[in-house]
């Protein structure tokens, strides 16, 4: 009689390169072009409420479309939770040793899974604060956009978490940047890699500066300089809507 094989591989180890793939890929189409647009429709306060305002008007007319909501969940909630789950997996299973290897790329892959942990637990608080109306948690209201972020962010504890948030999701896009080009066979060999290196630096700081400049506006202004809007708070049955661009 014939031996019989039994496999018992499991679905990680079966689809390991492909979820890895998926991992990569998602993490720059369309999550960090989701932190990009993020962090440019917020750096608009810096030119003002009124600017704000129409950045955030921009993104709340999908909802006019009856798609805003189906946009959000297939190209940034469903993304971001696969990313994220699978990026904590990888950094569970990982056995970083920068302490013993302290080359660069060793402590360049251990701070990345590091910052997307703290990312991953910042964009939880962000939900919470911004969006999710639970006790406690500020509700963003996109008709009135300057006024309600301007309060939600008046908190004393906001200004360092958000640096930190914001900072530490910059820097895993901009490495992962360099990772992604690595992983894809774009950049093989050394001097392009250093190039590669070279331009998501350039990445990283001027999201980082977007980042910081708008914190420090929200931080800094006076709300009671601005202007009133005439528009009635519509929060209620907003849903998502454009929260998460706040």
């Amino acid at each position: 009689m014939a031996d019989v094989t039994t496999h018992t591989d499991t679905f990680g180890e079966r689809y390991h390169f492909l979820v890895r793939r998926l991992h990569s890929l998602t993490g720059i189409i369309p999550v960090g072009v989701f932190l990009c647009i993020h962090l440019s429709i917020n750096a608009a306060f810096m030119a003002g409420p009124g600017a704000f305002q129409f950045a955030v008007d921009k993104i709340h007319s999908l909802n006019n479309l009856g798609i805003l909501k189906a946009v959000e969940l297939v190209f940034i909630i469903i993304p971001i939770a696969f990313h994220a789950i699978v990026g904590i997996v990888i950094w569970l299973t990982s056995m970083p040793n920068p302490l013993q290897y302290r080359y660069g790329g060793n402590i360049r892959y251990t701070l990345q899974r590091w910052a997307g942990l703290a990312a991953v637990a910042f964009i939880l608080v962000h939900l919470w604060h911004v969006h999710w109306v639970i006790p406690g948690g500020a509700e963003f209201d996109p008709h009135a956009a300057a006024e309600t972020t301007l309060a939600a962010m008046s908190a004393w504890w906001t200004g360092p978490v958000y640096a930190i948030g914001v900072l530490c999701a910059v820097y895993h896009l901009a490495n992962g940047v360099w990772t992604f080009l690595i992983t894809w066979g774009i950049t093989i060999g050394p001097e392009s890699q250093k190039r590669s290196g070279y331009v998501c630096v350039i990445i990283g700081i001027v999201l980082g500066l977007l980042g910081m400049g708008s914190l420090i506006t929200l931080k800094t202004m006076d709300a009671s300089t601005l202007p009133p809007t005439g528009v009635e708070s519509h929060t209620t049955g907003v849903g998502i809507g454009a929260d998460l661009y706040a």
